[in-house]
């Protein structure tokens, strides 16, 4: 193997192993000051977005963002970027400390009865939240409750992360588009 390969692909996994992953199964808190829409001066995703890793942080790509506009329903959302994929799902008021990554998904455990995903959410205090992300680089679950809750203003989460992965894609399809129609 030519020895300029052999350094690429060395360089290629240090960076991929450089990410400190999160803990997992670990319950940690974040809070928000008010909503990424309603925030003071220009726009910034400091004190409204939950970052998983310090990666995501210097690269400015949030795992989950608080949002609303000043006066109207706050929600969440974890499609905020490119080819980034996520969904979110409420639970309702259930304990977070009973989460599991099969719950996450079907949380009664009960054939035909599974949660129902979609892109935003709306914030309500008390309810417990899946997130599930398929990001370029980065494939994650993870959980969270609302503790706190001012619409319009701050609010504080409890989360667990139950799977993160950086992944490093070998090969794609070309002409991915989220507006393309099949024929």
């Amino acid at each position: 193997m030519n020895s300029f390969i052999i350094l690429s692909l060395f360089i290629s996994l240090v960076a991929v192993s450089s990410v400190v992953l999160p803990e997992l199964h670990v319950i940690k808190r974040a809070a928000f000051k008010y909503p990424y829409s309603c925030q003071p001066g220009p726009l910034s995703y400091e004190g409204c977005a939950l970052f998983l890793t310090d990666d995501g942080a210097s690269r400015n790509a949030p795992d989950l963002l608080y949002n609303g506009a000043c006066g109207s329903d706050d929600y969440f959302d974890v499609m905020l970027a490119g080819n980034d994929f996520g969904v979110l799902s409420d639970l309702g008021d259930v304990p977070l400390e009973n989460l599991t990554a099969s719950r996450a998904f079907n949380y009664e455990n009960v054939f035909g009865k599974p949660n129902t995903f979609t892109n935003t959410i709306n914030v309500v205090q008390g309810h417990t939240y899946v997130a599930l992300l398929a990001k370029q680089e980065i494939r994650a679950l993870f959980v969270f409750r609302v503790e706190h809750f001012e619409p319009s203003g701050p609010a504080t989460i409890a989360y667990a992360v139950k799977q993160y992965g950086v992944i490093q894609s070998v090969d794609e399809a070309p002409g991915f588009s989220w507006n393309a129609t099949n024929h």
